[in-house]
């Protein structure tokens, strides 16, 4: 009543990506740019928030 699906092969080996142009890595090379950025500003911002919650007593503590 219905035919069964004929399969293709598999390639033997997948074709190697085409290499980025220039033009790509510098959108890669500013967009690693921007997220260190941004990492660096959330550990600062995190940073500030914990020592405004802690406040000025977090130096009187015994040693």
């Amino acid at each position: 009543m219905s035919e069964k699906p004929q399969h293709q092969p598999a390639p033997s080996k997948p074709e190697p990506p085409a290499p980025f142009s220039p033009e790509d890595m510098a959108r890669r090379n500013r967009r690693s740019i921007a997220l260190a950025l941004v990492l660096a500003g959330l550990v600062l911002f995190f940073f500030v928030v914990t020592l405004a919650k802690t406040g000025p007593a977090i130096l009187n503590r015994p040693l």
